[in-house]
């Protein structure tokens, strides 16, 4: 796939796979990696675009994926460090956005998140829907607006160390994350958990959110593995595959089709055989005429492409499967009434 630069603002370049051409109704579909950093396009390894969470860890810290404190710790997206920064260390890398797509959420108060200040873009001409989300932003373009639509590689803001925690200057980044939104009606959910803070962000709060690994998905596009998001779902492995005793549509389903096998005929439907690749992210759902004594029943499970530590799906208790508390997480939000 040929790789090429574009230039959206005097002097700063963005990384620009070129477009492939996709059955969607948004055209072509174009991929930007999210900084001016070109290490990934030309196959360099981790230390050449990944921060670090510390001077005595290893790169693969600001990875995806089960990543930190020795495994136990899940990392939602990749930590992107700055090709440019001051003599005092701060960043002054542009970020891009990565697709084509629609702002839906702004948080410009940092103590407001982990993430700090950030910004969500949903990917609406694509099925099923993704979203890509931009933290730690030191500033974020002031052109921007919930409701916008913004083309990819278009500046968005700028890299910087905003969090609701100390993150030091010299660790600036940006992390970056590609996935799928569950629920519309989150803050129902989070107000049944008792929590001592708000909920500050509506339905882009982070647990509401699962990704993917954008490794793996820009990997995947360079190789022309895949036209559409879709296609690269369904090319993921099924981790685990369950039923879920519910008469309704779920938001995730009405809203993504591509998710489902074909339309639901209400009058069948009793329940949901619910199919989560790694770590959790929603691959299929298929609307069933059958029915169950119980509430969620285990289909199948590939215990080789679960997680070893953090983020599993299952648990064995007493030498019998259970789905885990974060797969209970999930089904409660996309089932969420």
């Amino acid at each position: 796939m040929r790789l090429s630069f574009i230039a959206r603002t005097p002097g700063i370049f963005a990384l620009f796979f070129a477009s492939i051409t996709v059955e969607s109704k948004g055209g072509d579909f174009s991929l930007s990696w999210p900084t001016p950093n070109a290490s990934f396009a030309k196959g360099l390894g981790y230390h050449a675009f990944l921060q670090k969470t510390g001077p005595d860890k290893d790169f693969s810290s600001g990875a995806f994926g089960c990543v930190r404190n020795n495994g136990y710790k899940f990392h939602e997206g990749l930590d992107l460090f700055p090709v440019k920064s001051n003599s005092q260390g701060k960043a002054e890398d542009s970020i891009f956005a990565a697709m084509d797509g629609l702002v839906t959420y702004l948080s410009h108060k940092a103590s407001d998140s982990a993430y700090g200040k950030y910004i969500v873009l949903e990917h609406t001409q694509f099925n099923p829907i993704i979203y890509s989300l931009y933290a730690h932003l030191d500033k974020i373009s002031p052109n921007l607006s919930v409701g916008k639509m913004v083309q990819v590689a278009e500046p968005i803001g700028q890299m910087g160390n905003t969090a609701s925690f100390r993150i030091p200057l010299d660790r600036s980044h940006l992390h970056f994350e590609v996935g799928i939104r569950l629920s519309n009606q989150f803050d129902k959910w989070y107000k049944r958990q008792r929590f001592k803070t708000p909920n500050k962000h509506n339905n882009y709060n982070g647990y509401n959110l699962v990704g993917i690994d954008p490794i793996k998905f820009y990997s995947e596009y360079q190789k022309k593995s895949f036209r559409t998001p879709a296609e690269f779902f369904r090319n993921l492995p099924t981790v685990a595959k369950v039923q879920v005793m519910s008469p309704k549509t779920p938001f995730l389903a009405s809203r993504s089709s591509a998710l489902m096998p074909s339309p639901p005929t209400p009058k069948l439907i009793k329940s949901w055989i619910c199919s989560f690749g790694p770590f959790g992210l929603p691959t299929r759902l298929e609307p069933s005429a059958s029915s169950f004594d119980g509430t969620i029943r285990i289909l199948s499970y590939d215990e080789k492409h679960d997680s070893d530590f953090c983020r599993k799906l299952m648990v064995r208790k007493h030498g019998k499967l259970h789905p885990s508390e974060q797969l209970e997480t999930y089904l409660e939000l996309i089932f969420l009434d």
